[in-house]
């Protein structure tokens, strides 16, 4: 390899390993990074993941070699998970004069949590068993520890199910990484993992990341127009779950209690509110990535149509594995009358002086509830040819249509939208 490039892929190491958290100042060496290490695999990020398969297993879905590979392009994820690494077997190093031990479980193609350190750090006293479920993996790994001849501080590299996986006797480990999630630990076998290697963590071990906090919020619905009475800030209802090493443990003996419980809605909560799922991930100590930070911490924001949001009331949740791990919840349904509601006439005029819009509003909030109405049979084509003349997307219309809660907030969207210019 030539030696300009890998004095490069150093110089990335190191500030990717050393300098502040920074997916700007930092893109730059994280491409160093993934194109230097996908030379040396032939797993490049810039292959087709259609032509590369995922794995399931009875505990997850384990993302295929490629997919794991173009993990590493998320900048702010790759740094504070490297340094949090580092960190955790420096402390580790100062503070015994003994060899450290750490497994590394499900490594993809580039080691990236790892590898990277070890090839700038040479310290003999760091000991490393590698496992992932992909030959393809493996076959990279072995190449990479061949090229930066760290040999000397690799114990074992295995093509096994991180899940099932067993340690050799009495082999205990100083830190088990293993960062296979996606955001709300849904899909990927991380849970599982965790569950069932922390019988190999010593007593003064450590997990990274040390902790995954899921957390449940109400949040104001995403109006398309803000108004004075409108509340502006989310409301925390629960930590519904969080994964660390006594939960770890816990699962190891079968106790999976923590997979489902509930949340009170406060009193006074009205219907403009959704439910937004959170995940924060502590790392290592005070390195940590939090909402919006990566892939890995985006929230999701939803409330089923026939749902509604009293306060007093409960949700309800649990944590399900039929293949693919998610969470499910369950919300005080609306309390609804089924009987036929009479709308607006389409020819009524809104305070925009448009056809249609008051009976179309009023349409989709009495299908949201359950309530039946009569249907003129000319009246999809004249709201197509109102959406037409106002230069509007069906879909998108649709969309602010059925989100708008009032029909201000859906005129709003036309006033901002449209080009209010019907013929």
């Amino acid at each position: 390899m030539d030696t300009e490039l890998l004095n490069r892929y150093r110089n990335a190491v190191t500030h990717l390993l050393n300098e502040p958290g920074d997916a700007g100042l930092m893109k730059p060496f994280i491409n160093d990074l993934k194109n230097y290490l996908g030379n040396i695999t032939s797993i490049s990020t810039d292959l087709d993941m259609n032509d590369w398969n995922d794995e399931n297993t009875s505990q997850g879905v384990a993302i295929s070699p490629v997919q794991a590979a173009k993990c590493t392009e998320e900048t702010l994820r790759t740094q504070i998970f490297m340094q949090g690494v580092k960190f955790a077997i420096e402390v580790r190093l100062k503070a015994t004069t003994d060899d450290i031990h750490i497994l590394y479980a499900g490594t993809g193609p580039y080691g990236t949590l790892l590898i990277p350190y070890l090839s700038v750090a040479t310290n003999p006293r760091i000991k490393v068993t590698l496992i992932d479920i992909h030959p393809e993996n493996i076959s990279a790994i072995k190449k990479l520890v061949k090229h930066f001849s760290i040999t000397q501080n690799i114990v074992a590299i295995t093509c096994d199910d991180a899940t099932r996986w067993q340690a050799p006797d009495s082999q205990q480990f100083d830190i088990i990484i293993s960062e296979t999630m996606t955001a709300l630990l849904k899909r990927e076998p991380q849970v599982f993992i965790f569950a069932h290697l922390c019988q190999y963590l010593s007593e003064s071990g450590t997990l990274i990341p040390q902790k995954i906090s899921l957390k449940a919020w109400l949040t104001p619905f995403n109006s398309l127009m803000q108004t004075e009475d409108k509340p502006s800030t989310d409301i925390l209802l629960k930590e519904f779950y969080c994964l660390n090493i006594d939960e770890a443990k816990r699962l190891n003996t079968g106790d999976t209690s923590a997979f489902k419980g509930s949340m009170l809605i406060p009193n006074g909560v009205e219907t403009n509110y959704r439910l937004k799922l959170t995940t924060d991930i502590q790392v290592y100590k005070h390195l940590k990535l939090t909402e919006n930070q990566c892939s890995l911490n985006i929230p999701l924001t939803f409330l089923p149509h026939d749902a509604q949001l009293r306060g007093g009331e409960a949700i309800h949740y649990e944590y399900i594995m039929p293949k693919s791990a998610d969470f499910i919840f369950k919300f005080p349904i609306k309390n609804t009358i089924k009987t036929e509601t009479k709308l607006a006439k389409f020819t009524d005029l809104n305070s925009l002086g448009l056809p249609g819009v008051k009976r179309m509003f009023e349409r989709a909030q009495a299908a949201k509830c359950g309530h039946s109405f009569s249907i003129a049979d000319d009246e999809w084509a004249l709201w197509i040819k109102l959406l037409d003349s106002l230069a509007l997307p069906y879909h998108e219309t649709t969309a602010a249509l059925y989100q708008s809660q009032r029909i201000e907030e859906f005129e709003h969207w036309l006033n901002t939208n449209s080009n209010l210019t019907p013929s």
